[in-house]
């Protein structure tokens, strides 16, 4: 659908293109991005502005001439627009255009920029030229960090994959585009809803679509190719019969909540009554029982009903005086415990922490860009400048010993904006500014604030994270 069907103006012609790609289609597959020599040195040297000149090129984002607001101030202006404390309007924006060309490398003022050509950016420059820089950027630091991954004897937990999506709310213009589901307050609205898949001993997250928020979870795909070894743990809204049968196909796996309705039939007692055997979950009793785990045939008792191929675990716990059920393919009961299981379930809180950090710290709870390209533009941007920021905690953790469990990612989100608009001052002119220096302002920083004050115990995230790191140590060799 086209963009300008939201946002109507006047037909540009094609000698006064500010850069040469079209107006971008979500449709289209992502490009395969830059291979580059990656060090460990400077950050200069992970995200050169050479690298976004290319990226340019290979998306059509380049510049059809040097104009003021090029590909590269236009990419380091997004970035400092998305950091916490930046502005929320086209007015704001310009004012950031001064340190915006400090990192690019060309001198440059907002008196010298129309708000005009900053929403023409917005508005037709594609996206994808966000994208490929953040594709790059999770490779780089999948390199960075290989050496500092913790050493887990149980492998399958080095897989772990945090499934989950979040709405963003987006200007109403673009209801079309982006419808979202009727509420008690508003009939009609638009939002777009990010799929994101979240590698936890990473902690990097991994676009698995931009959708429309009505759009149900069960039709976005999430699965690794065969053979790819992943431990998917999501929560009930992607529950769907196939969907677990195909995971164990793959020879992957998964944990996530027993929905309420579901009656599996039982085939095998860990733990609980061997007297089970035979029958259905909501039949047996549970009086006395701390812990249940067994293995158990997800279907009903109907011959219509849906039913899965595979046998799975279904393990429980009572928790504040509630049950808690998990259901699970992984059926070594011995070296996944039930205690073992539902801490990684628990880990799955850090996918929301993420969402969090992304709404209220980067400030992406309401989208300011008023075209369907800008909005994804303003996503792709806010997850770049995520991934630069923890590719920075990485290094501070590799430079001082500090894990990176204890480092505050909303401190550190804030502290590198605070840092990034004060690079004016490192620039020669009509040079990139002195990336050496400037990281290690960054570094610096984020090392003296990196912890939150007032905490005195580790968060249940950090302990659920312990408690599944100290398990794989504790295993036999």
């Amino acid at each position: 659908m086209s963009i300008t069907q939201f946002a109507p103006h006047p037909p540009v012609r094609s000698p006064r293109r500010r850069f040469c790609g079209q107006i971008a289609d979500p449709c289209d597959q992502p490009t395969s991005p830059i291979e580059l020599s990656l060090h460990q040195d400077l950050l200069q040297e992970i995200i050169p502005n050479a690298l976004l000149e290319k990226v340019a090129t290979q998306t059509q984002a380049q510049d059809r001439r040097k104009r003021k607001l090029t590909c590269v101030i236009f990419f380091w202006l997004m970035i400092l627009v998305v950091g916490p404390g930046g502005p929320v309007n086209l007015s704001q924006m310009t004012n950031h255009l001064l340190v915006a060309g400090a990192l690019a490398g060309i001198p440059i003022t907002a008196a010298e920029l129309s708000r005009q050509a900053v929403s023409e950016n917005l508005k037709s420059r594609p996206w994808q030229f966000f994208e490929n820089v953040l594709n790059h950027l999770l490779t780089a630091y999948t390199a960075l960090a290989g050496m500092q991954a913790p050493a887990l004897d149980l492998e399958m937990i080095q897989s772990l994959r945090l499934i989950d999506s979040s709405t963003l709310r987006v200007a109403d213009r673009l209801i079309q585009a982006f419808p979202g589901h009727r509420t008690g307050r508003k009939q009609e609205w638009a939002a777009i809803k990010l799929h994101a898949a979240f590698r936890f001993f990473r902690s990097i997250p991994e676009v698995l679509a931009l959708t429309a928020e009505n759009i149900n979870d069960k039709t976005v795909g999430f699965l690794l190719p065969k053979g790819q070894k992943a431990l998917y743990v999501f929560d009930l809204g992607y529950w769907k019969y196939a969907l677990l049968d195909e995971i164990i196909q793959r020879m992957q796996h998964f944990i996530c909540r027993l929905q309420e309705k579901c009656n599996p039939l039982i085939q095998e007692v860990y733990q609980g009554d061997p007297a089970w055997i035979g029958k259905r979950f909501f039949e047996v009793c549970l009086d006395g029982f701390t812990q249940i785990d067994v293995r158990v045939n997800v279907s009903s008792a109907g011959p219509s009903n849906p039913k899965m191929k595979h046998d799975v675990r279904l393990v429980g716990e009572v928790v504040e005086c509630c049950w808690r059920f998990y259901l699970t393919s992984i059926l070594d009961h011995q070296l996944y415990p039930v205690d073992l299981i539902a801490q990684i379930y628990a880990l799955r809180w850090q996918i929301e922490l993420f969402f969090r950090d992304l709404k209220c710290v980067l400030r992406m709870q309401n989208l300011i860009a008023l075209t369907e390209n800008g909005v994804r533009i303003q996503i792709y941007a806010a997850l770049v400048y995520y991934v630069l920021t923890q590719i920075l905690m990485l290094k501070v953790a590799s430079q001082t010993q500090i894990p990176l469990e204890k480092m505050s990612v909303p401190k550190c989100l804030q502290v590198v904006g605070q840092v990034l608009m004060q690079t004016a001052d490192l620039v020669v002119k009509d040079h990139e500014p002195d990336w050496k220096e400037f990281e290690q302002r960054l570094i610096s920083v984020i090392q003296v604030v990196h912890c939150r004050a007032w905490r005195k115990s580790p968060s249940r995230l950090s302990q659920a994270t312990s408690r599944v790191l100290a398990h794989s140590a504790a295993l036999p060799p």
